[in-house]
């Protein structure tokens, strides 16, 4: 079983200090208390659009910025059947051990 999973590095800067948005995680099965809001990502849903949907889904906020869209490969013009979405992560990560596949990809963005 494998799960692809898309979480943000939302930043508020003020009172001179920067703080990390995180979510109180409510699944009984983690050690975890707390995790970077996101979520799955669908059967060929691309990574924008996932994190986009989550963040909203998660904690309410619009998106409107994500760190390493400027550099997104468009494949589109070599064949309109393929498409490739490619960014630049913040970091990405899978596991290797354990019962369950997931591997992550972390997008660092701005929101309103």
């Amino acid at each position: 079983m494998c799960y692809v999973n898309s979480r943000a590095i939302i930043q508020r800067s003020g009172n001179e200090a920067t703080e990390i948005v995180t979510q109180r995680r409510t699944k009984t099965d983690s050690s975890f208390q707390f995790e970077l809001p996101g979520g799955r990502i669908e059967p060929f849903e691309s990574l924008v659009q996932a994190l986009v949907r989550e963040v909203k889904e998660e904690t309410g906020l619009d998106v409107y910025e994500i760190e390493g869209t400027e550099t997104r490969i468009d494949t589109t013009g070599i064949n309109p059947e393929f498409e490739v979405e490619c960014l630049r992560p913040f970091a990405a990560y899978q596991t290797i051990k354990g019962p369950i596949f997931p591997m992550l990809i972390v997008l660092e963005l701005s929101i309103t």
